[in-house]
């Protein structure tokens, strides 16, 4: 390469090349000495070189141009070199790692503040020698795109994502894509998942393209609250299985029941609950007997519950989380649809599910297991999402988190994130509450996702060995769109 150090700053280093070198934002180069000591470092930016005697020449030739005619005569070798001269680039790496090359083998260890002389020679490092030597995707293979240098498949390790991942971007940048494509590596290495569908997607992998059962047809059970089509299995709850907590949460946050109505519920339902006879119709029966102060409160709170049609009094037609996981103990995702469903509804499913999901994971002879959540500020209120990362992520909750509001996203979870993939975000308020994910330098951020294209993302975390990768999604062969209503197609 005829690339050339030009200067070093702090973490930085600038490098000088003709405009005909093809240095690609993102790439990583090795400046190495004679000695067999180098510097892995990544290009985030790319410039013309800024020298004042170039940018002297070119304000003078724009003055001269608009009051006099000049002709200049120059042989054609001086004119290039003069054109190159104009155009040189300068391109702005930042050091990653200090590389030592002894005998046949080459070693990656944290920079030591060593740097190279101009005379160091630059080397493009393929993503995946890079990928190998990092040790990146080694077992449990998930294929989540390809590297937009090599344009070879890029590749991760399932057990990487045990843990806390945040895919953050814009509308339409292929943020449900690259979960999809995670969720079905995840199912093919016999992972448990549990999504909650905000946008009704992911029940459609259940179909290949062509329209025919795909693969993970009878892998994927797609659950809907009072469905509204044949595709999806209805999910109900009894109230036992629900629990008071769960319900208590849901009429006094959720519904805003005040506090002595509140009291009364709570001591019907445990009245019922002694007696064996706790039902929907049977809390209303108790509730009707009630001083008409509260009654009123409680009676209009459980009508919206009962239209949800998310309770049931018949224990066959009652969804039960356990039985769920035993169907997909092989490897497989509980898809539960909560498009259009009311604040009520995703309160009671999603909270049963959660709490239900504590109680088996307590159990130590449990499996650990993947929640998959689109969104998840709509549907998951602080305390519960808090507990989910720290407490839950101990018993084997691990968890991935979609949205295109980053700032939606808990400082306590961002900080607890090990995963980030990033896709085009622009907003600098964005950018900055999720810094403290990506673990690296501000400058890469800065620079690098602006400029994002779609179906591309910057990835780092544990699955990347803390080195920021950029990766293009690749095409799925089963469905992926959800259904959107349009009035023009």
């Amino acid at each position: 390469m005829g690339l050339k150090i030009l200067m070093k700053a702090g973490d930085e280093i600038i490098l000088v090349h003709r405009p005909d070198e093809e240095v690609r934002v993102g790439e990583s180069l090795i400046l190495k000495e004679p000695s067999g000591r180098g510097l892995l470092v990544q290009v985030i930016e790319e410039n013309l070189v800024d020298l004042p005697g170039i940018l002297e020449d070119t304000l003078r030739r724009e003055a001269i141009s608009r009051s006099v005619k000049v002709v200049e005569v120059q042989t054609e070798p001086v004119k290039d070199v003069m054109d190159m001269v104009q155009n040189m680039k300068a391109s702005r790496a930042k050091i990653r790692k200090e590389v030592m090359f002894e005998g046949g083998s080459v070693t990656y260890r944290p920079w030591s503040g060593w740097t190279p002389t101009r005379e160091a020679s630059v080397e493009r490092l393929d993503d995946d020698d890079l990928r190998r030597s990092l040790e990146i995707g080694v077992d449990y293979q998930v294929e989540i795109g390809s590297s937009t240098h090599s344009l070879r498949p890029f590749v991760i390790s399932a057990k990487s994502l045990q843990g806390i991942n945040v895919i953050v971007g814009k509308k339409g940048t292929g943020k449900s894509h690259i979960a999809k494509t995670i969720l079905l590596g995840l199912i093919d290495h016999g992972a448990q998942c549990i999504v909650f569908d905000i946008n009704d997607e992911y029940s459609n992998l259940r179909w290949n393209l062509d329209g025919s059962p795909s693969e993970y047809h009878e892998r994927i059970i797609s659950l809907e609250p009072n469905p509204r089509s044949s595709r999806y299995t209805r999910m109900a709850f009894t109230l036992p299985y629900i629990g008071l907590d769960v319900m208590y949460s849901v009429m006094v946050e959720a519904l805003g029941l005040p506090d002595a109505s509140a009291f009364a519920f709570r001591n019907a339902w445990r009245e019922l609950e002694s007696r064996g006879s706790l039902s929907l119709a049977n809390l209303e029966s108790r509730v009707l007997t009630l001083d008409s102060r509260v009654r009123e409160a409680i009676l209009r709170r459980l009508d919206t519950i009962r239209a949800a049609r998310i309770i049931t009094d018949d224990e066959r037609e009652e969804t039960t989380i356990e039985s769920l996981l035993d169907r997909i103990r092989g490897g497989g995702a509980i898809v539960i649809n909560l498009k259009a469903k009311d604040s009520v509804t995703q309160r009671i499913v999603v909270q049963t599910v959660v709490s239900k999901l504590q109680q088996i994971l307590e159990d130590p002879e449990s499996r650990p297991l993947f929640v998959v959540a689109e969104e998840a500020h709509f549907y998951i209120d602080k305390v519960m999402w808090l507990d989910l990362v720290t407490r839950m992520r101990h018993l084997g909750a691990y968890q991935i988190y979609m949205t295109n509001t980053p700032t939606s996203i808990d400082d306590v979870i961002i900080r607890q994130t090990d995963n980030i993939f990033i896709f085009n975000l622009t907003n600098k308020s964005d950018l900055e509450h999720i810094m403290p994910a990506t673990k690296i330098d501000r400058e890469t951020v800065m620079s690098l996702v602006p400029s994002l294209p779609p179906r591309t993302c910057l990835v780092v975390g544990q699955a990347t060995s803390e080195y920021p990768f950029i990766v293009e999604t690749r095409p799925l062969p089963v469905a992926t769109a959800g259904e959107t209503r349009l009035l023009w197609r």
